[in-house]
């Protein structure tokens, strides 16, 4: 009767420090999500990069890219401030800032919406290199002019 009784309390110890240890990893890290369009036309800006940062020393946390409906998510993110930075080629970037504590670790941020930068279209492609040759060994090959 007496081992019954002490094999149930530590049973129900040990029991209760599971679900602690369980609920302070659940606790101890924050989900942030949310996606890009673009301000002029409300499409979705699809692949474009995006970091979070720690806030207090600008140190990488995390880095993705958005998927083809322009929508992130970051997961386990350890407690504390963090700046969400999206750069995409062509738009200004956004930086908003989110804040992880306990009982309070998803951020939603919503749609950003990122606006054009003003000026001349960015325009991206390729040409033909001017000069090619074969070698074994790892070779830089230049254009004439870079942007022409």
């Amino acid at each position: 009767m007496k081992t019954s009784f002490l094999n149930r309390t530590l049973l129900g110890f040990i029991s209760s420090l599971a679900v602690l240890q369980l609920s302070a990893q659940v606790l101890g890290h924050g989900t942030v999500s949310g996606s890009l369009r673009d301000g002029d036309t409300q499409e979705p800006i699809p692949y474009t990069s995006v970091v979070v940062l720690r806030a207090d020393n600008h140190q990488l946390a995390a880095a993705g890219t958005t998927d083809a409906n322009g929508n992130f998510k970051f997961r386990y993110l350890p407690l504390g401030r963090y700046i969400v930075q999206s750069t995409a080629l062509g738009y200004q970037p956004l930086q908003p800032t989110v804040a992880f504590r306990p009982l309070h670790n998803r951020q939603q941020l919503g749609t950003l919406t990122l606006q054009s930068l003003p000026g001349r279209p960015v325009v991206v492609g390729a040409r033909k290199a001017v000069a090619q040759r074969s070698s074994n060994q790892p070779t830089n090959v230049l254009a004439q002019r870079l942007g022409s």
